[in-house]
Protein backbone atom coordinates (compact mmCIF):
# COMPACT_ATOMS: atom_id res chain seq x y z
CA UNK A 1 0.00 0.00 0.00
CA UNK A 2 3.32 2.19 0.44
CA UNK A 3 4.05 1.90 -2.84
CA UNK A 4 0.72 2.28 -4.54
CA UNK A 5 0.09 6.02 -2.81
CA UNK A 6 4.08 7.52 -2.83
CA UNK A 7 4.41 8.77 -6.69
CA UNK A 8 1.41 10.57 -6.17
CA UNK A 9 2.72 12.72 -3.65
CA UNK A 10 6.15 14.17 -5.25
CA UNK A 11 4.41 16.13 -8.12
CA UNK A 12 2.49 18.35 -4.79
CA UNK A 13 6.04 19.04 -3.07
CA UNK A 14 7.60 20.17 -6.66
CA UNK A 15 4.69 22.69 -6.80
CA UNK A 16 4.78 23.34 -3.84
CA UNK A 17 8.52 24.56 -3.32
CA UNK A 18 8.19 26.13 -6.67
CA UNK A 19 5.64 28.46 -5.68
CA UNK A 20 7.83 29.02 -2.28
CA UNK A 21 10.85 30.68 -4.53
CA UNK A 22 8.24 32.70 -6.71
CA UNK A 23 7.25 34.35 -3.54
CA UNK A 24 10.91 35.03 -2.54
CA UNK A 25 11.99 36.20 -5.21
CA UNK A 26 8.62 38.59 -5.47
CA UNK A 27 9.94 40.11 -2.22
CA UNK A 28 13.48 40.51 -2.95
CA UNK A 29 12.39 42.54 -5.91
CA UNK A 30 10.13 44.72 -3.43
CA UNK A 31 12.81 44.96 -1.11
CA UNK A 32 15.57 46.26 -3.88
CA UNK A 33 15.70 50.21 -4.20
CA UNK A 34 15.25 50.95 -8.18
CA UNK A 35 18.59 51.77 -9.68
CA UNK A 36 19.01 55.84 -10.38
CA UNK A 37 18.78 56.95 -13.98
CA UNK A 38 22.34 58.35 -15.16
CA UNK A 39 22.73 62.29 -14.93
CA UNK A 40 22.95 63.83 -18.17
CA UNK A 41 25.51 66.98 -18.08
CA UNK A 42 24.04 69.96 -17.75
CA UNK A 43 24.77 72.10 -21.38
CA UNK A 44 27.80 74.73 -21.41
CA UNK A 45 26.93 78.35 -20.95
CA UNK A 46 29.33 80.59 -21.46
CA UNK A 47 30.62 83.35 -18.25
CA UNK A 48 28.86 86.56 -18.10
CA UNK A 49 30.95 89.62 -18.27
CA UNK A 50 29.43 92.81 -17.22
CA UNK A 51 28.17 95.48 -19.81
CA UNK A 52 31.90 97.73 -18.90
CA UNK A 53 33.97 94.09 -19.31
CA UNK A 54 32.14 93.41 -22.27
CA UNK A 55 32.48 96.83 -24.20
CA UNK A 56 36.15 96.97 -23.20
CA UNK A 57 36.58 93.17 -24.97
CA UNK A 58 35.23 94.22 -28.08
CA UNK A 59 37.34 97.65 -28.48
CA UNK A 60 40.03 95.08 -28.15
CA UNK A 61 38.92 93.05 -30.62
CA UNK A 62 37.95 96.22 -33.25
CA UNK A 63 41.35 97.39 -32.84
CA UNK A 64 43.34 94.30 -33.24
CA UNK A 65 41.10 93.75 -36.36
CA UNK A 66 42.39 97.08 -37.78
CA UNK A 67 46.19 96.41 -36.86
CA UNK A 68 45.57 92.71 -38.60
CA UNK A 69 44.31 94.49 -41.96
CA UNK A 70 46.46 97.40 -41.86
CA UNK A 71 49.48 94.53 -41.37
CA UNK A 72 48.18 92.64 -44.70
CA UNK A 73 47.30 95.63 -46.95
CA UNK A 74 51.32 96.28 -46.36
CA UNK A 75 52.39 92.89 -46.02
CA UNK A 76 50.34 92.64 -49.56
CA UNK A 77 51.50 95.51 -51.39
CA UNK A 78 55.37 94.29 -50.35
CA UNK A 79 54.45 91.01 -51.58
CA UNK A 80 53.26 92.08 -54.62
CA UNK A 81 55.91 94.42 -55.49
CA UNK A 82 58.84 91.69 -54.83
CA UNK A 83 57.12 89.12 -57.12
CA UNK A 84 56.26 91.24 -59.83
CA UNK A 85 60.56 91.66 -59.73
CA UNK A 86 61.10 88.33 -59.59
CA UNK A 87 58.46 87.54 -62.69
CA UNK A 88 60.63 90.78 -65.12
CA UNK A 89 63.60 88.75 -63.56
CA UNK A 90 62.17 85.42 -64.60
CA UNK A 91 62.40 86.44 -68.07
CA UNK A 92 66.01 86.51 -68.45
CA UNK A 93 66.29 83.54 -70.06
CA UNK A 94 69.19 80.88 -68.44
CA UNK A 95 70.69 79.96 -71.72
CA UNK A 96 71.62 83.56 -72.75
CA UNK A 97 73.20 83.78 -69.25
CA UNK A 98 75.07 80.63 -69.59
CA UNK A 99 76.79 81.29 -72.66
CA UNK A 100 77.93 84.34 -71.56
CA UNK A 101 79.63 82.86 -68.46
CA UNK A 102 80.81 80.09 -70.75
CA UNK A 103 82.53 82.36 -73.35
CA UNK A 104 83.85 84.74 -70.54
CA UNK A 105 85.50 82.14 -69.07
CA UNK A 106 86.89 79.88 -72.22
CA UNK A 107 88.39 83.96 -73.33
CA UNK A 108 90.64 83.47 -70.40
CA UNK A 109 91.98 80.21 -70.35
CA UNK A 110 92.07 79.86 -74.46
CA UNK A 111 94.24 83.91 -74.73
CA UNK A 112 96.48 81.98 -72.30
CA UNK A 113 97.38 78.71 -73.69
CA UNK A 114 97.89 80.17 -76.86
CA UNK A 115 100.93 81.41 -75.44
CA UNK A 116 102.14 78.07 -74.41
CA UNK A 117 101.46 76.22 -77.51
CA UNK A 118 103.16 76.20 -80.74
CA UNK A 119 101.84 75.21 -84.48
CA UNK A 120 100.34 75.59 -87.72
CA UNK A 121 98.39 79.08 -87.15
CA UNK A 122 94.84 79.90 -88.69
CA UNK A 123 93.83 83.95 -89.38
CA UNK A 124 90.90 83.87 -88.33
CA UNK A 125 88.68 87.44 -89.28
CA UNK A 126 85.19 88.63 -88.25
CA UNK A 127 84.33 92.51 -89.38
CA UNK A 128 86.41 94.52 -86.98
CA UNK A 129 87.67 91.67 -85.14
CA UNK A 130 91.03 89.33 -86.20
CA UNK A 131 92.36 86.65 -84.02
CA UNK A 132 95.17 84.11 -85.55
CA UNK A 133 94.53 80.51 -83.94
CA UNK A 134 97.48 78.55 -82.96
CA UNK A 135 97.09 74.80 -83.49
CA UNK A 136 98.70 72.68 -80.82
CA UNK A 137 100.77 70.74 -82.59
CA UNK A 138 103.97 71.23 -80.16
CA UNK A 139 104.35 72.68 -76.20
CA UNK A 140 106.96 75.86 -76.36
CA UNK A 141 109.97 75.63 -75.10
CA UNK A 142 109.20 78.79 -72.86
CA UNK A 143 106.38 76.67 -71.50
CA UNK A 144 108.85 74.17 -70.04
CA UNK A 145 111.04 76.54 -69.00
CA UNK A 146 108.69 78.70 -66.96
CA UNK A 147 107.44 75.41 -65.37
CA UNK A 148 111.12 74.76 -64.10
CA UNK A 149 112.53 77.83 -63.25
CA UNK A 150 109.85 80.43 -62.97
CA UNK A 151 106.98 78.84 -61.30
CA UNK A 152 106.72 77.42 -57.29
CA UNK A 153 107.44 73.47 -57.07
CA UNK A 154 104.24 72.15 -58.40
CA UNK A 155 102.69 68.98 -56.95
CA UNK A 156 103.61 67.03 -60.18
CA UNK A 157 106.55 66.94 -62.31
CA UNK A 158 106.84 70.61 -64.49
CA UNK A 159 107.33 68.14 -67.91
CA UNK A 160 104.04 66.81 -66.90
CA UNK A 161 102.41 70.26 -65.78
CA UNK A 162 103.78 72.10 -68.52
CA UNK A 163 101.57 69.50 -71.01
CA UNK A 164 98.55 69.16 -69.11
CA UNK A 165 98.09 73.01 -68.54
CA UNK A 166 98.62 73.79 -72.12
CA UNK A 167 96.52 71.26 -74.15
CA UNK A 168 93.92 71.43 -71.13
CA UNK A 169 94.00 75.47 -71.48
CA UNK A 170 93.58 74.80 -75.40
CA UNK A 171 90.57 71.83 -75.55
CA UNK A 172 88.64 72.93 -72.16
CA UNK A 173 87.56 76.55 -73.41
CA UNK A 174 86.21 75.13 -77.35
CA UNK A 175 84.40 72.35 -74.74
CA UNK A 176 82.85 75.44 -73.02
CA UNK A 177 82.15 77.28 -76.60
CA UNK A 178 80.39 74.61 -77.51
CA UNK A 179 79.02 73.71 -74.73
CA UNK A 180 79.97 70.05 -74.47
CA UNK A 181 80.28 68.39 -71.30
CA UNK A 182 80.37 71.76 -70.29
CA UNK A 183 80.35 70.65 -66.22
CA UNK A 184 83.50 68.13 -66.59
CA UNK A 185 84.90 71.18 -69.20
CA UNK A 186 84.21 73.85 -65.85
CA UNK A 187 85.72 71.19 -62.83
CA UNK A 188 88.89 70.98 -65.16
CA UNK A 189 89.34 74.57 -65.39
CA UNK A 190 88.47 74.65 -61.52
CA UNK A 191 90.87 72.48 -60.58
CA UNK A 192 93.20 74.67 -62.92
CA UNK A 193 92.40 78.01 -60.70
CA UNK A 194 92.75 76.46 -57.75
CA UNK A 195 96.23 75.27 -58.29
CA UNK A 196 97.09 78.77 -59.29
CA UNK A 197 96.00 80.36 -56.68
CA UNK A 198 97.76 78.26 -54.14
CA UNK A 199 100.99 77.69 -55.92
CA UNK A 200 101.84 80.30 -58.45
CA UNK A 201 99.21 83.28 -57.72
CA UNK A 202 98.12 83.62 -54.12
CA UNK A 203 98.01 86.87 -54.12
CA UNK A 204 94.99 87.43 -56.85
CA UNK A 205 93.02 84.65 -54.98
CA UNK A 206 90.60 87.80 -53.69
CA UNK A 207 91.08 89.94 -57.04
CA UNK A 208 90.32 87.79 -60.18
CA UNK A 209 90.33 84.02 -59.23
CA UNK A 210 87.36 84.39 -56.90
CA UNK A 211 85.45 85.35 -59.45
CA UNK A 212 86.43 82.88 -62.36
CA UNK A 213 85.51 80.39 -59.36
CA UNK A 214 81.99 81.72 -58.86
CA UNK A 215 81.36 81.69 -62.81
CA UNK A 216 82.66 77.91 -63.28
CA UNK A 217 80.69 76.68 -59.68
CA UNK A 218 77.48 78.23 -61.58
CA UNK A 219 78.01 76.29 -64.69
CA UNK A 220 79.38 73.16 -62.81
CA UNK A 221 76.04 73.39 -60.69
CA UNK A 222 73.04 74.82 -63.55
CA UNK A 223 74.95 73.21 -66.68
CA UNK A 224 75.49 74.99 -70.33
CA UNK A 225 71.94 75.75 -70.67
CA UNK A 226 69.89 75.55 -73.50
CA UNK A 227 72.39 77.31 -76.22
CA UNK A 228 74.47 74.08 -75.79
CA UNK A 229 75.65 70.29 -77.29
CA UNK A 230 74.99 69.26 -74.24
CA UNK A 231 70.82 70.28 -74.08
CA UNK A 232 70.88 68.79 -77.81
CA UNK A 233 72.36 65.37 -76.78
CA UNK A 234 69.64 65.29 -73.87
CA UNK A 235 66.65 65.82 -76.10
CA UNK A 236 68.02 63.17 -78.66
CA UNK A 237 68.34 60.91 -75.66
CA UNK A 238 64.91 61.62 -74.44
CA UNK A 239 62.95 60.27 -77.37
Amino acid sequence: MTDTFAPAQRPVDNIAGAAAMARLADRLMAVTPPRPAPAQAAPYSPPQFSPAVTAALNTSAQISARAAERARRSRSVIGMTVDSFVAACSYIPYALVALGLRLVMARVFFLDGQTRIAGPQVPLNVQDYSFTLTLPAQVRPETFGAFLSQYPPLPVPPAIAAYAVSYAEFILPIMLVLGFATRFAAIGLLIMTGVISFYVMPQALWSVHVYWAAILLVLVSKGAGALSIDNLIRIIARR
